[in-house]
């Protein structure tokens, strides 16, 4: 995967959430002294380093990861329920021959599944250019994932953007971080507080 800036040091440790389920959360370092975290609740250690290196690149520059890809475009962002309708499969050809058969009205996408921001940002960018909504999906409906998914949602100009989560929720929408970085609230799990870096 691309890196979006000169990497020093990476790190990737497993940890176990309250949930009982496993992550992998990554630390990296970029040149300058600058560290960024990521995660993945799959078994993807490159998607977790990619979010560590975006996220440390935006906090090198003091700016929210929204801000650093080209705007800020909302303040909440829609959460909505939906078991049934799945993510689009991480198919180029598919989705773009969706895309010129005017198969879609939302892009529904599960950027864990994409592999890497470049990749997400892309698929974003034609939905654009074909006036098309986009969905981003947390899968496991995680307070990382939706985190993470409001600030990519921040990125893309429409109003449209959502995301969709697959169990219920006590909220209807979340608020973008303006934070530098990612915008994720590492203590919400506390695992994550505990990993012992190597330097």
């Amino acid at each position: 995967m691309a890196a979006p800036a000169s990497i020093e040091h990476t790190h990737v440790h497993s940890i176990r959430l309250a949930s009982g389920a496993e992550a992998l959360a990554a630390r990296v370092r970029i040149a300058g002294g600058t560290q960024g975290f990521g995660f993945t609740l799959n078994d993807d250690a490159g998607l977790a380093r990619d979010m560590a290196a975006w996220d440390a690149l935006a906090r090198s520059k003091g700016v929210p990861l929204a801000v650093l890809l080209g705007g800020f475009h909302g303040k909440q962002v829609k959460l909505e329920w939906d078991e049934n309708n799945p993510a689009l499969p991480p198919d180029w050809s598919a989705l773009r021959k969706g895309i010129l058969d005017n198969k879609f009205d939302l892009l529904r996408i599960d950027p864990f599944a994409w592999g890497s921001l470049e990749q997400v940002t892309t698929i974003a960018a034609a939905a654009a250019a074909f006036d098309l909504g986009i969905a981003l999906l947390a899968p496991n409906a995680h307070a990382w994932e939706i985190q993470y998914c409001a600030t990519l949602a921040a990125t893309f100009r429409g109003e449209d953007t959502r995301i969709i989560v697959r169990s219920q929720s006590s909220f209807s929408s979340i608020p973008v971080s303006t934070q530098p970085g990612i915008g994720i609230d590492w203590t919400l799990e506390p695992a994550f507080q505990k990993i012992q870096w190597q330097s």
